[in-house]
């Protein structure tokens, strides 16, 4: 079998995208598991699936351990910008799980609404009914704490503002705080220092994943409960390790912007 792929990256997190053979691909964790090994593979930090409908595009996505993710913005981006300039198709619908997306092209960026963020302990979802925008880890010491609250964009994700960035540890404490007894499906960990009304920095560890440049919905659910707890405005600027991203809350609703590449395209052959 010889699977058509395209390589795509935005702001640092690395994809590959595929619509031919998505059945077949989609039922094998073994053969998502390779596509997406650095080693032995392509490589990326998701494996993204389109499979063209009627009248929109639905995706689904693998993280590179082979298991499911629910969202993904930068990913959308990525999609959105392979269905418009490489598919040719104007304005299109994409659908995920829980969400619809549509996109647009702001100059050099390209914006997607990413969904609805809940903090809804139950839909997270958490193990207790506990305040989610105040959560204490009794046995996991943060160097500058200053709050931790938690939210779902479809995946589960838990934020961390502290003081200084430079002092977090995220191989040590990324995983800790994803593995988490609290969190039922684990949760994709957001560390985030803010450095006014209207810019943040972030660094991130992915469940399924690891350690990543970026995290679309983690991005995304960091803007919406720092908003909410008053810590900026609607719109931030977030620095990345190697990017910016932007985004623009209305309601629960968060839009994301930043950049797009698909880097290269190629065919890999899989024994059936």
């Amino acid at each position: 079998m010889r699977i058509p792929f395209i390589k795509a990256q935005g702001a640092g997190n690395d994809f590959i995208i595929i619509d031919k053979y998505v059945g077949k691909i989609e039922k094998s964790k073994s053969l998502i598991k390779s596509l997406c090994s650095r080693k032995q593979g392509i490589g990326c930090d998701q494996l993204i699936l389109i499979k063209k409908k009627t009248s929109f595009y639905e995706i689904v996505y693998f993280n590179s351990d082979g298991s499911k993710a629910q969202n993904c913005g930068n990913g959308l981006r990525c999609v959105y910008k392979y269905l418009v300039e490489n598919k040719k198709k104007k304005n299109p619908i994409i659908k995920t799980k829980n969400f619809t997306h549509q996109g647009r092209k702001i100059k050099k960026l390209y914006e997607i609404n990413v969904g609805d963020v809940s903090v809804d302990w139950n839909l997270i979802p958490l193990t207790k009914n506990i305040n989610t925008q105040d959560i204490k880890f009794k046995n996991i010491k943060i160097p500058g704490l200053i709050r931790i609250m938690s939210a779902t964009i479809g995946n589960p994700h838990c934020i961390v503002l502290v003081k200084k960035l430079n002092n977090i540890k995220i191989a040590d404490l990324g995983p800790k705080l994803q593995r988490h007894v609290l969190f039922k499906n684990q949760a994709n960990i957001t560390f985030v220092e803010k450095n006014s009304d209207s810019k943040i920095t972030v660094e991130f560890w992915e469940r399924g994943v690891g350690h990543t440049l970026a995290c679309g919905s983690g991005t995304c659910a960091t803007a919406y409960v720092l908003y909410k707890n008053r810590y900026t405005k609607n719109k931030l600027e977030i620095k990345t390790e190697t990017s910016k991203l932007y985004t623009s809350i209305k309601n629960k609703s968060v839009l994301l912007a930043g950049p797009a590449e698909l880097v290269f395209q190629g065919v890999i052959k899989i024994n059936e």
